[in-house]
This record gives structure tokens, C-alpha cells and sequence, in this order.
């Protein structure tokens, strides 16, 4: 073996050891998530060198150079506002901003590692699956145990599972289970297709059950609307639809029916839902009147528009939302207005919303583009979980956590990455 190769092996291991983590990361927390994507990075500069930044850059890579260093020329813009409130505030905001471009380099050596062919999709779809099913199986026992495998105790309303304080289980099952149902097309030759049925409805089962009783309601209607677009995709699959709808109204009028908490969640869950149709339905009605929201989650949205309209073009700078909120004498402010376009247009303004907005669109359209262009059945199966995934998680009127957050940031430039990589990969092993 020559050196070149033996090279090539040793960065092909490390690499896909730390892609393994990832999934890992999202359990373990936001350091670990930094410590993981930070090593990344390191690895693939140091592998690539210059060669790193010579990479081609296309439409959508622009486009996110753009967005990063937007973010830094409009928190530059709002430093002295800032300043005049917190300065500590301040230098946090402004340091995070220039943080915020680790992202881009993330984005970059993931599109370079796939590009490359480094990528071992099998790894990290198996690191997922295990992931996602220890974290079903650890939320089932904290809800009859009372307590989960790391001793936290169960809530009234919410299970944690290995996430501690944090309720976000059902959201993680949402974004990582999708990769164990695409994982057995990596056996497909050594399995009958029969062997595969019984073993993804037990699975889709004990992951659909896992997220209710999670008590996250967004990652639940998510789930779920992550199958329907794959039924409508995908012409083979569309026989078990009939199957999968009756499934989940069996499961979940199981569930509904004996386990209490998860009454108390689903109707309150209905409730919010009717609240705003109703809410709609007013503003439709009665434009002209200063409408009053009832329902939380309309006022968090409210309170992102009216953020925006006192920095209409710029935005306030990331992470202003809350000192925005507080400083207009606004009631009920949080951190963020829990919905991603919301939070881009208070905080990056007009610019910075047709920016992502644009981006999310290219990305789609890149998707559809290259639909037709697949050499091989694998790639389709490959690059169907991450679209799918990016449509969801993209999806307008979902609430939704703050996007500049570790966990978020790096989830959703991984997913962009991917898309990228692989469609890049595609066109250029079919001119090849």
C-alpha cells in the first residue's frame, strides 16, 4: 500500500468515526455537538489544506457565503445598540456572529467529504438507527420505571429520556429515525425483501409510540407528514399506505386511551390548533382591528413581527430578538419567536429572510433537478431521508426552536450539506 492510500484510509476512518458521533452528539449535548463538528473541520483542513478552500463553488454555496458574512455585517450594524442596553450582551452577541461561520466550514467539509466519496452513508445511517431505538427503548422505560436508564425521573406532562432537563426527545426521534427505515437498502442483496416488512412496522410502531409519549406534539404531526411525502414520492410504496394510516390510528388510539398524560397533551394540542383557525379567521375577517392573540404561540409570532418592523431591512443582529422584545415594552418575550422565517426576519431583516428563504428554494429545486438524473437506485435511496428531512424541518407555519442554536445550526447545515454533496456526486458520476 502506497502512502497516498494509506493516507486516504486513515482520514476515511477518523472521519467517519466522528460522522458516527454526530447522532451521538445531539444525545450527549451542545459541547459534545461543537467538540464533534469543531474536530470535523480540523480533520478535513488538515487532510485537504488548500486545497479546502479551492473548492467549486456553486449557486447555493454563494448564497450561504453571503447569508454568514450578512450575519456578521448586521451584528456590526446593531453593536452599539446593543451596547447601550448590555455590553456584556453586546461581545457575546457580536462573538457569536463571528462563531456562526464554523457552520459554513462544517457545511464546506461535509460537501467535500461526500464529494470525495469519504462519506460512509452505511456508518452513519447504523449510528442513527442504534440511537434512535435506544432512545425509544429509554423513554418506554422512564414512563413505566418513573425514572430512565441515567436515573431522571418522569414529568407529569413530558419525558425526557436521556435528555435530562431538556423535552426534546420527540423532536430528536423525528430528525434521526427516518435514517432506519432507508438503512436496510444497505442489505437488500443479502436479505429477502419479505424479511424487511415485519421488522420496519415493529420499528415505525415502537418509534411512533416513542414520540407520543414523549410528549413533543410538532415532532408527532412531523413524523408523520414525513411519510405521507414519501408515499406520494415513491410509487412502491404507496400499497402500505393504507396499512401505515391504520396503524398509527390503532397505536395512538391505544395510547390515547390508557395513558392519561397523553390525553392531557392531545387536547391541549387540539385546543392550540382551534385557537388559531380562529384566530385566522378573525384577523381575515377584521383586518383593520388590533387584534389580541389568546393563543401562546400567535403571540410569540406576533411579537416576531413586530420586532421586525423596527429593523426592517437588517434586522436587529442574531440573538436580538429578546432585548428587542423587552426594550419596545412588549408583554410575554422570549427568547425567540419559535419559527425560523419569523426569527430571520426580526433578527437579519428583509435581507437576510430573502437570503434563507432563497436558499431553502434552490435547495428544493436542486432536489427536483436531479430526481431523474440518478444513476442507481442507491443514490435515490441515499439522498430521500435528507430531503425529506430538510422539507420538514423548513416547513412555514411549524414552531420551531431558535436557528442560531448549536443544535439547530448544526442539524440543518449537515441536512444542507448532504443535499448538496450528494447532487453534486450524482451529476458528476453520470457525466463520468
Amino acid at each position: 500500500m502506497n502512502i497516498a492510500k494509506f493516507q486516504n484510509l486513515n482520514f476515511k476512518i477518523v472521519i467517519n468515526f466522528l460522522l458516527l458521533l454526530l447522532p451521538v452528539s445531539f444525545i450527549v449535548g451542545n459541547l459534545m455537538i461543537n467538540l464533534n463538528i469543531t474536530l470535523i473541520i480540523l480533520t478535513s483542513l488538515f487532510y485537504w489544506k488548500k486545497e479546502f478552500f479551492k473548492i467549486k463553488l456553486n449557486f447555493i454555496d454563494k448564497l450561504l457565503i453571503i447569508l454568514f458574512f450578512f450575519v456578521i455585517v448586521t451584528s456590526s450594524i446593531n453593536f452599539n445598540n446593543f451596547l447601550s442596553n448590555d455590553v456584556s450582551l453586546a461581545k457575546e452577541n457580536f462573538f457569536k456572529s463571528i462563531t456562526f461561520l464554523r457552520y459554513l466550514l462544517f457545511y464546506l467539509s461535509i460537501r467535500h467529504i461526500i464529494e470525495k466519496d469519504f462519506f460512509d452513508f452505511k456508518i452513519f445511517f447504523l449510528s442513527s438507527s442504534f440511537c434512535v431505538i435506544f432512545v425509544s427503548l429509554d423513554l418506554i422505560l422512564q414512563l413505566h420505571m418513573g425514572a430512565n436508564i441515567f436515573g431522571f425521573p418522569k414529568t407529569p406532562y413530558k419525558l425526557s429520556g436521556p435528555f435530562g432537563d431538556e423535552q426534546i426527545a420527540g423532536s430528536y426521534l423525528q430528525r434521526f429515525s427516518l435514517f432506519s427505515f432507508f438503512l436496510f437498502a444497505f442489505f437488500q442483496k443479502k436479505f429477502d425483501k419479505k424479511f424487511f416488512t415485519p421488522i420496519l412496522l415493529s420499528l415505525f410502531l415502537l418509534i411512533f409510540f416513542s414520540i407520543i409519549i414523549a410528549g413533543n406534539r410538532m415532532p408527532i404531526v412531523l413524523f408523520i407528514m414525513s411519510f405521507i411525502i414519501l408515499f406520494l414520492l415513491d410509487k412502491e410504496l404507496r400499497k402500505f399506505f393504507i396499512i401505515s394510516v391504520l396503524s398509527i390510528f390503532i397505536v395512538f388510539l391505544a395510547i390515547y386511551n390508557f395513558y392519561p398524560q397523553v390525553q392531557n397533551f392531545t387536547n391541549h394540542f387540539l385546543k392550540l390548533a382551534f385557537q388559531i383557525i380562529i384566530s385566522f379567521d378573525e384577523i381575515f375577517n377584521n383586518p383593520n382591528v388590533n387584534f389580541k392573540f389568546s393563543n401562546t404561540y400567535l403571540k410569540e409570532f406576533n411579537l416576531g413581527y413586530l420586532t421586525w418592523k423596527e429593523n426592517i431591512f437588517f434586522g436587529g443582529g442574531i440573538n436580538s430578538f429578546g432585548l428587542n422584545c423587552k426594550s419596545m415594552l412588549l408583554q410575554h418575550c422570549t427568547s425567540h419567536p419559535h419559527n425560523y422565517y419569523l426569527e430571520a426576519l426580526s433578527e437579519l431583516g428583509i435581507t437576510g429572510f430573502v437570503l434563507i428563504t432563497t436558499i431553502f428554494i434552490a435547495l428544493l429545486y436542486l432536489y427536483f433537478d436531479i430526481k431523474n438524473s440518478f444513476n442507481t437506485n442507491f443514490n435515490q435511496i441515499i439522498i430521500t431521508p435528507f430531503i425529506l428531512l430538510f422539507f420538514v424541518e423548513i416547513f412555514p407555519i411549524k414552531t420551531s426552536g431558535s436557528f442560531f442554536t448549536t443544535g439547530n445550526a448544526s442539524y440543518i447545515f449537515l441536512i444542507i450539506a448532504v443535499i448538496v454533496g450528494l447532487s453534486n456526486k450524482i451529476r458528476y458520476d453520470k457525466k463520468n
